[in-house]
């Protein structure tokens, strides 16, 4: 066959060396950031471009498609309309634009074609010119990019290989890499250097930050102690702590021996009835408890109050292993299964949502939290959250507690304080649970704790929405954010860590329990260059107008209408005596023996005689046996908490985050000409009419009867192979390239135009 014949095929076969021979001709050339209308960070270099591209905008984008030029740099794959005006010069950088996205956002890319559909990665060659690339993200979103025909193909092709070749982070150097690029040049550093923290916020870093938060929840009889200023009693715990003013250093030092990772119970934070909160670790086994230690270890407890509340979190919350299975069980409900199968029946979709579990681990969360805001609300007692680690689970329910009670706590200054003082100093495993290296000896503990809690968040703020200053878009948002690994927030597991990759400590120390480390002499060290933000600087990540939308004013909340929960009391409590210690598991209250191992037979025998005998369990009380039984009307008090509806027609599913692909996953796997956009439908019209007005015009000419088949406009008609079988695509998009119904499957007559 003649090439340049009419007949001739459109789909070219791209020959091996093409791939090497478009990379070697480009991407050891990127252009710099003043050649084209792209607003490139400090050091950004584009690899390639693609002129006449489309974007599909999603439903709260307005719908339809959007024209512009497809950029890919090293940070990012950035989309920028023909219309929108560039940037000032002089204006702060912004990592990613409101059509953009890092490479290490995408988890998937495939290149779709006339009849074919090919995931792409690095190795990937492909024999067939893209029409459209769909890109399957990591935080849920799903972008589609559509190649106009006038775009040239070496650019389609050019793109394509380099998107490929580096959007996949698969080693700890990538991940490296991909931050010195987007933060490792001179003026960035110095930018980042410059750039002051949000003043509105607790940084929780300092001593006088922890003082702030005392005086603020007007919590007496705490002090805050900086035993651990040098990591020596406990790696995990913050340099600071607030402990109770009676317990001095000296003695403070014995009691971390007595708690998994040295993790002791510190106050959280202190209710306005009076009641205080607190966080500590399971006991170590076979330690023994001498009089002194007892003594401090119950003022650690009771912290001046009379009773104490001891809810043992690893029996009722979820496991991490079943959080990290029910997310993974809802991304493939969100996304499916690319490219093959991507979506369930719309009959088995909600039956396939409950299998997933993911909203029994919400509503679990919020019972326990809720639990915990009953307890704080009846006042002058201690409620302690107690976890095998005490940096998981007790972040949710403790963060989620004072959530629902603190109305400081629902305004952005208020909320970042809160993550910064209960997961981010408080050693949350950030950078095991997101598993940012896809290291195989962390994939069993991988689990997206905070998102499990920013869920719960929003279950709230879908409930109570005049009480939240923060919004849907501010939530949005910091999910996002936990995919991008360029925020020293997320990219370690404790205070320490952060410490030591800020700065090189020389010093070399003995700590109490005879484990020695050299910060300079680590043959593993943690590299202190480039420099990471705090992922709350939001104007380093958005637009001054994307970030108008994170907040809104606080209304006068209205009346409610009646909750579907029980009421907690702790009247029986009190009749307990001075010093009683109870468990609350599963709704009820119990006293046992064993709930302090000095306490139990395992005591030496001089703290036994030291100490008060616990009263008998004989009717232990029962206040939260009424949960979610009966219909209460909500105290108009101010001390009151938002209790969530936790019956199973109440939650709700966060669509916004988790179905913001799902739509185009389904276009892209079921193409529904009903389900296309009206302009579409309208170029569909006028190519009949075009197609009939051509035909009728041959047959007045020529005297002929109309061909069976289309006019021959010299596109993709091959006579010559009426023979071969029909091409089926498995899976395409619906794409604007519309075809007339009676037209052969290969054949494209008209390209879409949205203007």
């Amino acid at each position: 066959m003649l090439p340049g014949s009419k007949t001739s095929f459109k789909v070219r076969q791209i020959a091996t060396d093409t791939k090497e021979r478009m990379l070697r001709s480009r991407a050891l050339k990127p252009w710099g950031r003043e050649v084209f209308d792209l607003s490139c960070l400090p050091g950004e270099q584009v690899l390639q471009r693609a002129v006449l591209v489309r974007k599909k905008l999603s439903a709260k984008e307005g719908g339809g498609w959007l024209s512009g030029t497809l950029y890919c740099t090293h940070f990012r794959l950035a989309f920028v309309p023909q219309d929108e005006q560039k940037r000032d010069d002089d204006a702060d950088p912004i990592l990613l634009g409101d059509h953009d996205v890092a490479l290490t956002s995408i988890e998937r890319v495939v290149a779709v074609g006339a009849s074919r559909v090919k995931q792409v990665t690095p190795s990937t060659i492909l024999r067939f010119t893209p029409e459209e690339l769909v890109l399957f993200c990591r935080d849920l979103k799903v972008l589609c990019f559509l190649f106009d025909r006038l775009t040239p193909e070496t650019q389609v092709m050019e793109i394509t290989y380099a998107l490929a070749r580096f959007y996949q982070p698969l080693r700890p150097e990538t991940v490296l890499s991909f931050q010195n690029a987007t933060l490792g040049s001179t003026e960035m550093k110095q930018l980042l250097s410059n750039r002051r923290r949000d003043p509105c916020m607790n940084w929780f870093e300092s001593e006088a930050d922890w003082e702030a938060e005392l005086e603020r929840t007007g919590a007496t009889g705490w002090r805050v102690s900086s035993v651990n200023d040098r990591f020596e009693m406990s790696t995990s715990l913050p340099r600071f702590n607030v402990v109770p003013q009676k317990v001095l250093d000296t003695e403070l030092k014995r009691t971390f021996a007595h708690f998994n990772e040295g993790r002791i119970p510190r106050w959280c934070w202190r209710h306005p009835a009076g009641s205080d909160l607190l966080r500590m670790a399971s006991f170590q086994n076979n330690i023994y408890h001498e009089k002194d230690d007892i003594r401090n270890l119950e003022a650690l407890l009771f912290g001046g109050q009379q009773r104490c509340v001891v809810l043992e979190l690893a029996e009722e919350v979820p496991t991490l292993a079943e959080i990290q299975l029910a997310h993974t069980r809802l991304r493939a409900l969100c996304l499916g299964d690319i490219p093959t199968s991507l979506s369930v029946p719309d009959e088995r979709w909600l039956s396939s949502l409950e299998g997933t579990r993911w909203l029994d681990h919400v509503r679990c969360c919020l019972k326990k939290a809720s639990e915990v805001a009953c307890l704080l609300r009846d006042g002058h007692l201690t409620v302690i959250l107690q976890e095998p680690e005490d940096r998981d689970m007790s972040c949710v329910v403790s963060s989620l507690a004072q959530i629902m009670c603190d109305p400081h706590c629902r305004a952005p200054p208020g909320f970042q304080g809160l993550v910064q003082k209960e997961w981010v100093t408080a050693g949350h495993r950030f950078l095991t649970r997101a598993n940012y290296y896809r290291d195989r000896e962390r994939d069993k503990e991988e689990a997206p704790v905070f998102l499990l809690f920013l869920d719960c968040v929003w279950q709230l703020w879908a409930q109570y929405p005049s009480c939240f200053q923060l919004t849907e878009a501010y939530l949005l948002a910091l999910h996002d954010s936990t995919y991008l690994p360029l925020f020293s927030s997320f990219l370690s597991d404790c205070q320490r860590e952060r410490s030591r990759r800020s700065q090189h400590l020389s010093q070399t120390y003995t700590p109490i329990n005879g484990w020695r480390e050299g910060l300079m002499h680590d043959p593993s060290p943690v590299l202190a260059d480039p420099p990471l933000p705090p992922v709350w600087d939001w104007a380093l990540q958005y637009s001054p107008e994307r970030r108008v939308r994170f907040t809104h004013p606080v209304a006068t909340p209205a009346p409610h209408s009646p909750l579907l929960n029980g009421t907690l009391s702790t009247s029986e409590l009190s009749d307990g005596a001075p010093g009683s210690v109870f468990l609350l598991s599963r709704g009820t209250f119990s006293s046992p023996v064993n709930l302090l191992p000095w306490r139990s037979g395992g005591a030496s025998a001089s703290g036994r005689r030291s100490h008060r005998q616990a009263p008998t369990p004989e009717k232990p009380p029962s206040g939260l046996e009424r949960l979610l039984k009966g219909i209460r009307k909500p105290p108009s008090g101010p001390l009151e908490p938002l209790l969530p509806l936790l019956l199973a027609p109440c939650l709700g599913f966060w669509r916004g985050c988790y179905l913001r692909g799902v739509l185009h996953a389904q276009a892209f796997s079921h193409p529904n000409p009903s389900s296309l956009h009206p302009v579409e439908h309208l170029a569909r019209e006028v190519e009949q009419l075009r197609d009939k007005l051509a035909s009728l015009g041959n047959t007045v000419g020529t005297g002929r009867k109309p061909e069976s088949h289309g006019s021959d406009t010299g596109l993709n008609q091959n006579t010559n192979n009426s023979n071969l079988p029909p091409v089926t695509p498995q899976c395409t998009v619906a794409t604007p390239r519309v075809l007339p119904p009676d037209s052969a499957p290969a054949k494209r007559t008209a390209l879409f135009s949205p203007t």
